[in-house]
């Protein structure tokens, strides 16, 4: 059995919904399809309650706009006649079910992290009912299936939940594998569950290739597919280098450090319930459904070479602490911390020298780390300073913690291209080494990695004579 997750843009059109159909009718026969919200649609969600908050007359166009989506997308991917009456009649009761809820945000001028978080279901509510519609049109047994009817049990931490694993293993055996041996394909919900109140709860933005890979881990699936816009990892970011390659394979640490960082191919969870239990991750594109895509598994092949991808994140800061008795004052690193974690700036990585902190955050978080550390600042801490527009480079691969003179040589190929490193972050991970530069030096520093260790040359032709070493 294998567990097969769509992205947003995979469902996001009629067409899109069609060739989903293909790929899933291809596969074996005992499968569960977990697909997110069409695209744009979590987005637009998202923006209009804050409008809703202040004003009523915003929910009507903005539900007539999801319905006339949603309906138009049916008929373009070819749904039969009966198909598109049993789908709109479904949309619509959910759109119903959504109109309440908005208005009830209207009335009260309140919007709660429950409340967004129940709003934003629906958009996977409704692109299930249109793909499992699409499907059955096509011959393809199929169901809807909402995560919390499922039985998805989280923790109750509303727009980033866990997964409760032992109670979900019981309620998807109860709830989706009778209906697999009946022949039908579960189309369920991704991105949400609900806590044991039955409250929805989000796992986050991204949050469904997550989702799947709980259902995965949930049913011992044989494999998870996670099918994307891309043709899986690649050695950087194509929108830095056009002459990215594509990663065959790659284990599962390697992939949870490139997807945390900023790799958007997966959410930086969706490792996390599978790596134990040693269920192979395929991640392909559903454009090219031919290409073979990257292979994430436990073991790593003793044949390619040690660094795998560079990968980077945008949008941050460095916030400075100065003050010369900072190492020998006990208990200065938890001030700092336990400041900054009640006012919610999360912390990407750190360095620290005798006599001064360098804190890697959120460019949008910077404010309030400013002054969640004035408020601590005594004799020991002397100065706080931010400093702007940074970007976090991170380059994978197995061994480079341990590997005699592969930081030296990842730095002297960044030195060579003139970009000056703004803070490092070593030891910290074997298969990862962190460093910040600054944002404009950002395209210039993955280039210089990639083509000293990451580009494959071909191999010479028949008309290519190869060069002999000088």
């Amino acid at each position: 059995m294998i567990v097969m997750k769509f992205g947003g843009t995979s469902v996001g059109s009629g067409p899109m919904l069609v060739r989903v159909s293909d790929i899933v009718s291809r596969a074996p026969a005992e499968r569960v399809v977990v697909i997110s919200a069409m695209a744009g649609v979590t987005d637009a969600i998202l923006n209009v309650l804050p409008r809703v908050q202040r004003d009523e007359g915003a929910i009507e166009p903005f539900l007539r706009e999801l319905l006339n989506k949603h309906l138009a997308a049916l008929h373009d991917a070819g749904a039969s006649d009966a198909e598109v009456v049993k789908v709109t009649q479904e949309i619509d009761a959910l759109l119903q079910r959504f109109e309440r809820l908005l208005y009830g945000i209207a009335y009260t001028e309140e919007l709660t992290a429950k409340t967004k978080d129940l709003a934003v279901s629906f958009g996977e509510r409704l692109s299930v009912r249109l793909l499992a519609g699409v499907l059955r049109t096509r011959g393809v047994p199929a169901e809807a299936v909402d995560a919390d009817d499922a039985g998805m049990l989280t923790d109750g931490s509303f727009g980033n939940a866990t997964p409760i694993m032992s109670a979900i293993e019981r309620n998807l055996e109860r709830s989706l594998v009778g209906r697999l041996r009946n022949g039908v394909t579960p189309v369920l919900t991704g991105f949400f569950g609900c806590d044991a109140m039955g409250r929805v709860t989000t796992f986050g933005r991204g949050g469904s290739d997550y989702a799947a890979a709980i259902v995965a881990a949930a049913l011992r699936a044989n494999r998870l597919e996670v099918w994307k816009d891309v043709d899986g990892f690649l050695t950087a970011d194509p929108r830095i280098l056009k002459d990215a390659q594509p990663i065959a394979e790659m284990t599962y640490d390697e992939a949870a450090e490139l997807a945390g960082v900023g790799a958007k191919v997966l959410h930086p969870r969706t490792v996390e319930p599978l790596k134990d239990l040693h269920v192979p991750i395929l991640v392909r594109n559903t454009q090219q459904p031919e290409v073979q895509g990257t292979l994430i598994t436990g073991v790593a092949s003793v044949s390619r070479n040690a660094l795998r991808s560079a990968a980077t994140k945008d949008g941050l800061a460095i916030l400075k602490i100065y003050g010369p008795g900072m190492a020998y004052t006990p208990g200065i690193g938890q001030k700092v911390f336990d400041a900054l974690a009640k006012a919610k700036v999360n912390v990407y990585n750190m360095a620290a020298s005798q006599a001064s902190f360098a804190l890697l955050i959120e460019e949008s978080d910077l404010d309030r780390g400013l002054k969640a550390l004035e408020s601590i600042r005594e004799g020991t801490i002397q100065s706080v300073e931010g400093i702007t527009d940074m970007t976090l480079i991170c380059v994978v691969g197995r061994g480079i913690g341990s590997t005699f003179g592969t930081s030296g040589k990842i730095f002297t190929a960044v030195g060579k291209a003139g970009v000056n490193i703004e803070m490092i972050s070593v030891g910290a991970s074997d298969i990862a080494l962190n460093f910040v530069v600054k944002r404009k030096d950002r395209d210039a520093c993955v280039r210089a990695i990639h083509h000293e260790f990451l580009f494959e040359r071909p191999a010479p032709g028949p008309t290519e004579p190869a060069h002999s070493p000088r």
